[in-house]
Parts: C-alpha cells; sequence; structure tokens
C-alpha cells in the first residue's frame, strides 16, 4: 500500500466510486444493441438474397402455377401469339415414329424436365431459347373430342384425342382454342374417325407436352402455333382458331384425363367396329378428313404466288388451246422441248398475272388468264398412282387430260378420264383407280354429271393432294385455277 495519505484517498476513490460502476452498467446494455442489429441486418441480407434467387426462379419458370400468376399479374408475360409461316420459330418436324423414339427412351425424370421446357418454350412463344420446336406431321385419326372448359389449362375450344395412322402406338392431343361461340359447331366438326392431316408445308403444331401411358403408348398434346381455319370434307361451314388469352396453369398437362382417355379408346373401338374396319388396319374413309383453309387474300392487293424455279434442261411444255373430247388432239410430240438439242431454246415464262383471289367453302387462292398462271410441273392422270403420298405442296404441280364428270355438288365435282371408264370394264390401267376431286371458285358453276371436257397445259388444274385408300383408290385433289 502506498504510504502517502493522498494516494491512499485517490486509489478507493477511483476504483470504488461512482465512474467505475457506471461504465460497468453501460457495457452490457451497448453489446446487446450491437447483437440486436447484427441480426437484423443479416435477416436483411438474407431476404435480399432470397427475392434475387425467386425472382430468377419465377421469370425463368413460368410453366410452375405460382410463377405463371404472378408474371400475369405484373403483366411480364404475353399471351400465347399467333405466328405467320415465314417467321415462326425454327423447327423441327417428327413423324409418329419419331416422337415414339424420342420420348420412348426417356426415363421419369427425363420426362419431367423435357416437358417442363416444352411448356416453357410455348409461354414465352419460344423466346430465349435456342431449342428447336418440335413439330407434329403424319396423319392422325381422331378417337373423341371433348370440349374445354375452365377447368383445363384451355379455357375455351376443342381437344381432339387422335392416333397415328402410321404408329399406331403414338397418341395425339391436338387442342383447338377457339371462341366460346364457335366451340358447338367445332365439336360437330371433330367426329370420331375424321382424319386430322398435319404438313410441313401449311401447317406448325407444336408438341407442349408428351406422357407416356400405363400401356406403353406415347400421348403427345400439340397446339397449331399458326391458329389457322379448318374445314371438313364432309361437313359445311369453317371454324377459326384463336390463341389463348389466358391459361389456367394450374390445371396442368395433358388435357385428357385418364377416364376420358379409356372412354375415347372404347368409343373408337365401337366405331371401327361399325364401320368394319380391322383392328390392325387404321385406313378410314379417304374423303373424311379435317381440312386446312387457307386466309382470305384481299382483291385489291392479290400476292403473286412465287414461281417454282425450273432447271434450264428442263422439258416444259408448250401453251396450246383447249380441246373439246371430240376434237382431234394436238400430237403429243409437240408438248414439250427436246431435251436431246444441243442449244435447247425454253419458251419464254409467262408473267403471272392474277385475275381475281376466288373464294370458296376453303378459304381463297388466285387465279390467272389461261396460259399465265405461274410455271410448274404438268403431269397426266396416269402419273397419280405414283404420287400418292407424296410431297405436293413443295412445287407447284397442275394436272392435265381428258375429263368425265361422275358427280357434281355445289362447288366441286368428281371426274375420271375417258380412258379409265374403258379401263373399268377389264382392259385395265394406270388410270381406272384414279379418282380427281376439283374444287371450283364460289360462284362458278362446277359441268354437270355426264359432261366431258379437256385440260391441256393452258388450263390445268392445280394439284393440292394426292391420296391412296387402303383400297387402292387413289383420290387426287385440285384446284381450278384459271378463270374462264
Amino acid at each position: 500500500m502506498p504510504s502517502d495519505p493522498r494516494l491512499r484517498k485517490k486509489i478507493p476513490s477511483r476504483f470504488s466510486g461512482g465512474d467505475f460502476d457506471a461504465a460497468d452498467d453501460e457495457r452490457p446494455a451497448r453489446d446487446g444493441s450491437l447483437f440486436i442489429w447484427t441480426i437484423i441486418i443479416l435477416l436483411l441480407i438474407g431476404f435480399a438474397i432470397a427475392c434475387w434467387i425467386g425472382s430468377f426462379y419465377i421469370f425463368g419458370h413460368p410453366e410452375k402455377p405460382f410463377s405463371y400468376d404472378i408474371l400475369n399479374k405484373l403483366k411480364k408475360l404475353e399471351s400465347p401469339k399467333r405466328f405467320e409461316l415465314t417467321v415462326a420459330p425454327r423447327g423441327e418436324f417428327l413423324k409418329a415414329s419419331q416422337i415414339l423414339d424420342r420420348y420412348g427412351k426417356l426415363t421419369p425424370r427425363e420426362l419431367v424436365h423435357a416437358n417442363e421446357a416444352l411448356f416453357r418454350n410455348y409461354l414465352r412463344n419460344y423466346k430465349l431459347t435456342q431449342d428447336l420446336v418440335p413439330y407434329v406431321v403424319g396423319t392422325y385419326n381422331i378417337l373423341d373430342s371433348f370440349e374445354l372448359t375452365g377447368a383445363d389449362l384451355f379455357e375455351s375450344g376443342v381437344v381432339a384425342l387422335a392416333q397415328s395412322k402410321e404408329t399406331p402406338q403414338v397418341l395425339l392431343e391436338q387442342v383447338f382454342t377457339a371462341d366460346s361461340k364457335v366451340v358447338p359447331a367445332l365439336h360437330r366438326t371433330l367426329l370420331t374417325g375424321l382424319d386430322i392431316d398435319l404438313k410441313r408445308e401449311n401447317e406448325l403444331s407444336a408438341i407442349i407436352h408428351v406422357e407416356r401411358l400405363s400401356d406403353g403408348r406415347i400421348k403427345a398434346t400439340a397446339i397449331s402455333i399458326l391458329y389457322p381455319s379448318y374445314e371438313s370434307a364432309t361437313a359445311s361451314g369453317t371454324f377459326t382458331l384463336d390463341p389463348p388469352q389466358v391459361l389456367n396453369v394450374a390445371a396442368g398437362l395433358p388435357v385428357i384425363t385418364a377416364r376420358r382417355q379409356e372412354d375415347a379408346d372404347k368409343k373408337y373401338s365401337g366405331f371401327r367396329k361399325r364401320a368394319g374396319l380391322a383392328e390392325t388396319t387404321q385406313e378410314g374413309p379417304p374423303q373424311n378428313r379435317l381440312m386446312r383453309v387457307e386466309r382470305p387474300i384481299a382483291v385489291n392487293t392479290p400476292a403473286v404466288p412465287a414461281q417454282t424455279p425450273v432447271p434450264a434442261t428442263a422439258d416444259i411444255p408448250q401453251v396450246r388451246p383447249a380441246i373439246p373430247l371430240n376434237a382431234t388432239p394436238v400430237p403429243a410430240t409437240t408438248t414439250a422441248v427436246a431435251s436431246a438439242s444441243p442449244t435447247p431454246q425454253l419458251p419464254p415464262s409467262p408473267t403471272p398475272t392474277p385475275g381475281a383471289i376466288v373464294a370458296s367453302s376453303t378459304g381463297a387462292w388466285p387465279t390467272y388468264e389461261p396460259g399465265q398462271m405461274p410455271r410448274g410441273r404438268l403431269l397426266n392422270v396416269k402419273d397419280m398412282s405414283g404420287m400418292a403420298g407424296a410431297d405436293v405442296n413443295s412445287e407447284r404441280i397442275y394436272l392435265q387430260g381428258n375429263f368425265v364428270v361422275t358427280a357434281a355438288g355445289q362447288n366441286r365435282a368428281v371426274l375420271r378420264t375417258q380412258g379409265a371408264i374403258t379401263e373399268a370394264i377389264g382392259i385395265g390401267g394406270r388410270s381406272s383407280n384414279v379418282r380427281v376431286i376439283v374444287e371450283f371458285p364460289a360462284g362458278v358453276r362446277p359441268p354437270g354429271e355426264g359432261a366431258t371436257f379437256s385440260r391441256d397445259a393452258r388450263r390445268p388444274f392445280q394439284i393440292t393432294d394426292v391420296r391412296e385408300g387402303a383400297d387402292g383408290q387413289v383420290n387426287v385433289y385440285v384446284r381450278e385455277v384459271t378463270r374462264p
């Protein structure tokens, strides 16, 4: 202890006085406040990180019901849009066998990821992706169709369940979204047994979901991103599709439930028995099909179809006037330029000058003055047997010949060649099994039953489709493209 009294007085006053006790009491209070603020800041940082990650998830996965609802309320996700054929997203065209091969080998987890990507790309209108869009091509036969309600993903329209005619193990849910006013007519058109032809030239039916059924079949859900117009070959009237404005994503895919799937299978089996079709064959009535209707073209701004390039060495029929059946035909040697000539001279290409844009129950197309239609291949009826199933829309193909009208309707007529009559009696030939179904423009009266006429290079029919039935009957669908 210090001997100085003054020191002895200072020591107790310093360590036992009020200053020491006050500092000792304030330190725990400051330490507690600092701890609380540290916790608050950490929570705020965690909340900011969670919002950041959550926003990435919401924008990155619009196919999730929660994400879709938020994006839709914030107007950050545009509705599915109608694409034009010339500016549609890049894709690949899959036949039924290719769909089965691609998706049938996926594991359940892989199939889930594939379906998320398919639906996500559709919701984004195929933006922000480099994936090729899988489009369905081929012919499918409808098992049954069902009206869409608010409980479905698409709230207005009809969904048709169809089976591939080439690969019966593949089913297709083809969704037709339309205004509620046309749904009854649409449903009446999509009947059991109707064929749906999906062609790469004029249809883009995008796959948005794939399901593997318990019996091993593959069911793909598809929707046409062109939202075109259709009509049935055996029904009157047309229906036009419209893109959906709002989707009930919580309903999920596929659209058709297992119960409806079972009912559709039973209904289709009964239909085939009543129609007398074997279980193994998939061919139905060739005329019973759903046909695509092109959009009408404005008359005041007619679109001139692009000419099909023709090689310089190709044989091109010369233009000659139409001849009646009872007149002497011009020898065939005058119909072509000899390809063996050292310097073949091609006739000048006529400039297509559409006389009018004509409309009918299946849409509109340009008509031309005789001999002024765009250049294309000119075939005879005997060549049609080899054209069944060919891609006739990839180039312009015309049909000439001498015809007899066997049936006529409002704007259509069924034709046979004069030679087919004798061939059918017993002489035989390649044209006796060919039937030509010609469509005339609205307002043009088809020739009456029993009438005969001739069409040559100046006034040929344009071929739109060639199909062969199970009985070997070849149906050639053509349209009138020249003015009277």
